[in-house]
Parts: C-alpha cells; sequence; structure tokens
C-alpha cells in the first residue's frame, strides 16, 4: 500500500479563520489544498478531490462571489484528473471515492469518476442539499449532484473488510464530516481533512470560524486523539500552512 498527498492549488485567507482570536488577526496567509490517493490491493482509494477545475478559469461563474472572499489559487493541472496522471492513474483507475465532506475546495472530482462508488456520511449529503444559511456559500451543487454511485454511511465504514482503510465520523466542521484512517506496512496515517484545520486547534481547543458545531468539533477531537494513540497515528490536516516542511508532496514522495 502507499498513500499519495496531491498539492491542488489553495487560497489566501485571514489568520481568523483558523482561530477567530488569535493576536495576529487581520494577517493573511496562504493554505493549501490537497487530496489523497490510497493504492491499497484491493483497488485504489481516493479521498476528497479538491476543486473542481471549472474553479481554475471560471471561479466566479461557479461560485459567485467566494473566490472574492478567499483569493483563490489556482492553476491549470491543479485539477484531480491532471494530478492522477502524474503516477499514470486516470479516472479507470479508481473505484472508490472517499469524501470527507462536500464543502467546494473538496467534492470537485466527483463527475470525473462516474463509475466509482462514493463513500459519504448520509447526514452530511442531506445537510449539502439544504445547508444552514451560515455555510450555504461552501456548498455547491454542481459539485455533487451527478448520478453516481453513492455508499450512504451512518458511522464507522471500513472499505475493504480488512482494517486498513477505515472512514469514522467527526462532525462538527459540518455535520456529517469524516475522518479517514490508513494503515500502511510502516506507519498508521489519520487523514483529519476538516475536522481541525491546525494540530493547535485540537492540541488547544482553539475553535476555528467555520463551525457547525461546537461541541460535535470537541468531541471529534477527543476521538481522533482516541485514534490516533490506539494505533500510533500520525495526524495530516488538508490545510495545514506548514504543509512545504511536513508533508511528502506526490508524485515524487508518498507514504507506505
Amino acid at each position: 500500500m502507499k498513500l499519495y498527498a496531491f498539492h491542488c492549488g489553495g487560497d489566501k485567507v485571514d489568520l481568523a479563520l483558523f482561530d477567530p482570536f488569535h493576536p495576529d488577526v487581520g494577517t493573511k496567509i496562504d493554505i493549501p489544498f490537497f487530496f489523497y490517493l490510497v493504492a491499497h490491493p484491493a483497488g485504489n482509494v481516493l479521498f476528497d478531490g479538491g476543486c473542481h477545475k471549472g474553479l481554475i478559469t471560471d471561479p466566479c461563474g461557479r461560485l459567485g462571489d467566494i473566490p472574492d472572499a478567499y483569493s483563490l489559487n489556482l492553476k491549470e493541472g491543479d485539477d484531480v484528473v491532471s494530478q492522477i496522471a502524474r503516477i499514470s492513474m486516470n479516472p479507470e483507475h479508481i473505484g472508490h471515492v472517499a469524501l470527507s465532506h462536500l464543502h467546494y475546495d473538496h467534492s470537485g472530482a466527483i463527475e470525473f469518476f462516474p463509475s466509482a462508488t462514493f463513500y459519504v456520511q448520509r447526514t452530511e449529503l442531506r445537510f449539502a442539499y439544504w445547508p444552514a444559511s451560515y455555510q450555504a456559500t461552501m456548498y455547491a451543487r454542481p459539485d455533487f449532484e451527478h448520478p453516481v454511485q453513492w455508499r450512504e454511511c451512518s458511522g464507522w465504514t471500513d472499505v475493504f473488510g480488512d482494517g486498513t482503510i477505515v472512514l469514522f465520523p467527526t462532525p462538527g466542521h459540518t455535520p456529517g464530516h469524516q475522518s479517514m484512517l490508513v494503515k500502511l506496512e510502516h506507519r498508521n496515517i489519520i487523514l483529519v481533512g476538516d475536522a481541525a484545520y491546525l494540530p493547535r486547534n485540537i492540541e488547544l481547543g482553539v475553535l476555528p470560524a467555520i463551525v457547525w458545531s461546537p461541541d460535535a468539533m470537541v468531541d471529534s477531537w477527543q476521538l481522533i486523539e482516541q485514534v490516533r494513540r490506539d494505533h500510533d497515528a500520525e495526524l495530516i490536516f488538508t490545510h495545514d500552512p506548514d504543509w512545504a516542511r511536513k508533508t511528502r508532496v506526490a508524485p515524487d514522495m508518498w507514504y507506505e
């Protein structure tokens, strides 16, 4: 098994997004977008898919005013199909796509994998279609309104039944957010997704700005810590600004 981390663009946001009470609020920081691919003997699994490629050429046409607020930084080749081609894969090679949640910077790959099974928490799919007003701008129906095969999860899901790729619910950022435990030969990894943006969110109990439920988020942090201890796992955060120092970025590097 190998796990590939693909850097697929990013945006520039105020530090307040990660910590509304940080003393340096007002500072703009660059944060990455990532998706991940696990090469497993039983089939390849994507975890998230970054932004839809339409955001590269016409971001406001797809998302309205949101790109102006977040200063998207996307370029040709950041889309999921172009990225996985760098490890000699195409959509036909991907049978499983697990989605941490359905915000636009995670769910842009769906239409490009029509034969895959998509794993999403049932509560997330429902919320994406009818989101609360304070999160409505984060969901783009054209991303997920496709006739694909949904596997609506309601709890823990062992993708291949062997304990190597396990999805578990980590609500808080959204009602149906989920993270993924990946057990490789030489290390175990938790793909945190947006259950937390930074290690300090969990370590110091610092709530970020985009939250569906603070209580659920704190409970999810406790669960992530429990899973980390139980499996001696390392945590990978999708939007960690320190990614260049920490992350083994595909295609040149990977985890195994």
